[in-house]
């Protein structure tokens, strides 16, 4: 079932929707996690059973610092913890300073000199031997995990939690086993590993629960709560985007796990809240903020119950004492609070969080307070006060090197700057915001991976604003013949990439791709092939700009006046008409989008005389097959070869397959439930066995280990999989059908890596990749690119496999010709299919040629 334009309209707005919502809030997601201490500073550690007493001065001075960290003077108590490193030698007494530093240290928001001041302690404590110092050390690794969570590098803090737990169990510490449990599952939460996530929490809920400890408890369901939040997030994007492919079941059954989700998280929030009334304060004003913020985002008829959590929040805050996570709980009920609430509100708040993180001296804190008030003056158009508060931000943010609160203050002096006129000012800040936010580009992948909405909402706009800047620069040196539009169009080449890249990382959770980057001379060598032009593209809210870079080193910008939601409204509708081969309508859509985006250039190209045209393609512009496009008279695919890439910089560059290469062909042609059979695949495979040699296997013996084995143990230099595949928003919902099991992107990818030797071509002839989001492409060209594969030959929607054998074995027959690259090949494969009286764009132009095209 197909649904029509104006329903993926209505669809392609309702998860936008959903997805801004979500991603205003889950940009700050780690705020609204608690944590369980698994230890507090003290004046003495016991080391293999016996008190260790310090001498007369340095006890003083811990009493004194003591006294201070508990009146929330964390300034001056590392100052005296300091001075007391500095007057011992004895390292069971520099265990405990240490130990004691890092938590003061975290109370003030540097975590990053916590983190130093806790490798000291561990260091201690396992070159020590005993009971205690063991105890000691799992205590200790635990608080260190947590200021890793904090800064969103959640892997690092799993294997540290991991040893917290087992040495932990070992003495049966409870209070450590609840504590490095809860923040096992936070960690696991921030990674998208939700069954791992339920499964470390409701340990800590336990081991709590055997304390009889409520703040433990509740802190425990809490968790809980955020974590079936997540997954309830997580099944509403995936349900949005089967309902655009017309999957009705699938919508049904991810429907019935959110509901379900619904039911825990709301129970799990409402539990949190009912234990946390014995002990009041802060958590349970936070779990009345996480259970406003999901009732508001999943049940909008419960907005007057919102109000009410909110207010009594609210309310709660303003009695407790100072502390860390009252300062963020109070810039996070700011941010929840809806336009149509009074500013007046949200402007107090955020003046008690920067109240409250002076005093507490926490930088941090403090600095993403005074960014969430610059912007709120911002949009209120005092812009001199929103710059003040912002370089303010910026200012603490620096002190502590807190990057991750950075980059969004000096994103925000852009936009300030830029709405002022000072151009030149607004491009520096925004290119320093690009700088902080490539020294965090891993924990950036990580944190968020699970629905990559940091990424959308906090992280791309920073990139596209800079983009916008330097085109419209560009554009207006154009005019005046100023000689320097090449050099902004050069940048903005640089600044797409980098977000290529960065997509790639946060679709994958990890920095992999980064490695398989190639070196700046491999874009050298492919723009100076005189007969390939690059076209690159831009989607800005208001404009699309077209690049086209030529091998005599012209460079030139071609502006399309159509906002990005209309151009996504055309690009919708020639997919599906592209895909329906029962008409012809796709015609009219096709010369549409060729007039809009390659029209303006054809002069150009036509003197450039280019044999291959290569497209690095943004957002939703991937997903339409631009050799489909039409000139009135032809298809784009009659005058060039067309192929795509991520990057040229992203792009292998290795020596073309051999004209005699071999193949491993693998086809699954019968059925495996819920895909129908694909009876053709095996004629299919019998042809290209006959055209490539090699060897076929086929159903039974198309399993997970014999595709490990063959490609291990035979470094084949062709894989062809005919099987059904499946391309979307997210790894989880990307895959491949073998005939023993599903196998997703990442272990896909871990069986490419298994080749000894580069493997110059992966096709896959039979998948498909999701018409409703932009991000679907990530997934078909990242894992090949992650794996070190130089081609990739793939489909953008299913085809009859009766239509596919045709064009595959033809394309196969062309790259065994002398002289003929892939883009080539693939070119002269489709245009056998469209000189045939049959030959709708259907059948041809969903194969696409991704990576290197020689």
């Amino acid at each position: 079932m197909r649904f029509n334009i104006r329903q993926k309209g209505l669809y392609r707005f309702c998860l936008s929707l959903c997805v801004g919502l979500l991603a205003y809030l889950l940009s700050h997601f780690l705020f609204w996690e608690e944590e369980v201490q698994a230890a507090q500073p003290n004046n003495h550690q016991e080391i293999s059973g016996s008190v260790v007493a310090l001498d007369k001065e340095t006890t003083t001075q811990q009493d004194q610092a003591l006294f201070q960290y508990n009146s929330g003077q964390y300034q001056e108590a590392i100052k005296l913890w300091s001075q007391a490193l500095k007057q011992t030698s004895d390292r069971k007494v520099l265990a405990t300073l240490y130990t004691n530093l890092g938590s003061a240290y975290r109370q003030v928001g540097s975590l990053g000199q916590a983190i130093q001041a806790w490798d000291e302690a561990i260091k201690i404590y396992k070159s020590s031997q005993g009971k205690e110092s063991n105890r000691l050390l799992a205590q200790v690794l635990t608080e260190q995990a947590q200021a890793y969570n904090a800064l969103g590098q959640s892997r690092t803090a799993v294997p540290l939690l991991e040893e917290a737990i087992e040495k932990a169990s070992k003495y049966q510490d409870l209070n450590t086993l609840a504590a490095a449990n809860g923040a096992l599952g936070n960690a696991y939460l921030a990674l998208g590993e939700f069954d791992a996530a339920i499964t470390s929490n409701k340990k800590s809920l336990e081991f709590s629960t055997n304390l009889k400890n409520s703040g433990f408890i509740a802190t425990a369901l809490n968790n809980l709560g955020n974590v079936y939040s997540n997954r309830y997030q997580r099944y509403a994007l995936q349900a949005n985007s089967v309902k655009l492919e017309g999957d009705d079941k699938e919508v049904v059954r991810l429907n019935g796990l959110m509901q379900q989700d619904f039911t825990f998280s709301k129970q799990a929030y409402e539990q949190s809240i009912d234990i946390s009334k014995t002990i009041g304060g802060i958590q349970q004003a936070k779990a009345m903020l996480n259970l406003a913020r999901f009732l508001e985002q999943s049940e909008p008829s419960s907005q007057n119950t919102v109000n009410k959590y909110r207010s009594e929040a609210m309310a709660l805050l303003d009695a407790v004492p100072d502390s860390r996570s009252k300062a963020y709980a109070l810039i996070n009920l700011a941010e929840s609070l809806s336009a149509e609430d009074s500013q007046n509100i949200k402007v107090q708040n955020l003046e008690k969080a920067i109240a409250t993180s002076r005093r507490l001296r926490d930088q941090r804190a403090e600095s993403f307070a005074l960014t969430t008030l610059g912007a709120i003056y911002e949009k209120m158009g005092n812009l001199g006060k929103a710059m003040e508060l912002t370089q303010q931000a910026q200012f603490a943010a620096q002190q502590v090197y807190a990057t991750d609160s950075l980059y969004r203050a000096q994103a925000q002096a852009g936009r300030i700057y830029n709405a002022q006129g000072e151009r030149e000012a607004a491009i520096t800040s925004y290119r320093g915001a690009i700088a902080s936010l490539q020294s965090i580009r891993g924990d950036i992948a990580v944190a968020s991976k699970d629905l990559q909405f940091d990424l959308r909402d906090s992280v791309e706009p920073v990139y596209r604003e800079l983009m916008a800047l330097l085109l419209e620069d560009g554009d207006k040196e154009k005019e005046s013949k100023s000689g320097n539009q090449k050099s902004k169009i050069s940048e903005v080449l640089q600044v797409s990439e980098l977000l290529q890249l960065n997509e790639l990382q946060n679709f994958f959770g990890d920095e992999c791709v980064q490695v398989a980057r190639n070196s700046k001379s491999s874009a050298e060598i492919a723009y100076s092939n005189k007969d390939t032009a690059f076209i690159h593209s831009v989607v800005l809210d208001q404009k699309t700009h077209m690049l086209l870079r030529l091998s005599n080193g012209n460079l030139k910008s071609y502006p399309v006046a159509i906002s990005a939601e209309e151009l996504a409204k055309n690009i919708d509708r020639l997919r599906y008409t592209l895909e329906d081969i029962s008409t012809d309508e796709y015609l009219a859509e096709a010369q549409k989008v060729y007039d809009l985006l390659i029209r303006p250039m054809a002069d150009d190209l036509a003197q450039a005389n280019p044999k291959t045209l290569v497209f690095v393609s943004d957002g939703v512009l991937r997903n339409i097959p631009m050799a489909a496009l039409h000139d009135g008279k032809q298809f784009l695919i009659e005058k060039y070869a067309v192929a795509t890439t991520l990057g040229l910089n992203l792009t292998p560059n290795n020596t073309p397959i051999a004209r005699d290469a071999r193949a491993a062909i693998f086809g699954l042609s019968v059925e495996i439930p819920p895909f129908a059979p694909l009876p053709n695949v095996k004629f299919e495979t019998e042809g290209l066995e006959k055209i490539l040699g090699g060897k076929r296997f086929l159903d039974k013996d198309f399993t997970l280990a014999n595709l490990q084995k063959q490609i291990d143990k035979n470094d084949y230099p062709i894989i062809h999989l005919a099987t059904h595949g499946k391309f979307g928003a997210d790894t989880e919902s990307t895959f491949l059908q073998l005939y023993d099991q599903r196998v997703s992107l990442n272990e896909f990818e871990s069986v490419l890596r298994r080749s000894k030797k580069p493997i110059d071509l992966l096709t896959l002839s039979a998948c498909q990749t999701a018409a409703g989001d932009s991000r679907a492409t990530l997934g078909l060209a990242g894992v090949a690119l992650r794996a070190g594969v130089q081609s990739t030959l793939a489909s953008l929607w299913f085809v009859n496999d009766a239509d596919t054998v045709p064009l595959i074995q033809n394309f196969y027959k062309q790259i065994q010709k002398p002289g003929v690259n892939k883009a080539e090949a693939l070119r002269q494969a489709q245009l056998k299919i469209i000189s045939d009286a049959n030959g709708h764009p259907a059948i041809w132009s969903p194969f696409v040629l991704v990576g290197n095209w020689q």
